[in-house]
């Protein structure tokens, strides 16, 4: 006499509609809120990105903990949520620490919440006006609001305290 397998226990009707239902659910949601392309997630990640004549400072130069750089790495293969968590672990361990609020402003960016980008790049501001790097952020998200005044003057200011950053958006 052979074994037999065991038989999958059997679904009730009610876990079937659910299932169904989740699935349902699901498709809709699809259809509501539709993922970014990856063309367009590598082309967003592309040009918030220091061009290579800006040097932002590592987080060893900084004497800072590796969420800095997790955050950067994560940002920089793509992983948004690992960059926006490891990025607001810094922030909530150095509220005053400008590039962590950068960082979360470039991965709420590319997460396509340029509200949340705004607040963000807006405190880098605060802490550092004089970055360039930060009023382009800003430009950027500002310009994604439909605030095209305000992202043209944040550009105008990036390129005046470094015109390196032209690569990032035109001149007004």
């Amino acid at each position: 006499m052979t074994a037999e397998a065991p038989k999958p226990p059997s679904r009730s009707p009610w876990g079937a509609r659910l299932d169904r239902i989740s699935l349902w659910v699901a498709r809709l949601a699809g259809r509501l809120v539709p993922r970014p392309s990856d063309t367009s997630l590598r082309t967003l990640a592309r040009s918030d990105r220091p061009a290579p004549g800006i040097r932002v400072p590592t987080a060893a130069e900084l004497g800072l903990q590796n969420h800095l750089e997790d955050g950067r790495q994560a940002l920089g293969e793509g992983r948004l949520g690992d960059a926006l968590h490891s990025f607001g672990q810094r922030v909530e361990e150095a509220p005053d620490d400008p590039w962590a609020w950068h960082g979360r402003g470039d991965a709420l960016q590319l997460l396509a919440d340029s509200e949340g980008a705004r607040a963000a790049y807006g405190q880098a501001l605060a802490l550092q006006p004089q970055e360039g790097l930060h009023h382009m952020g800003l430009a950027n998200a500002l310009d994604a609001l439909g605030d095209r005044a305000g992202a043209d003057d944040h550009t105008r200011r990036a390129l005046a305290l470094n015109p390196s950053l032209s690569w990032m958006r035109p001149a007004p």
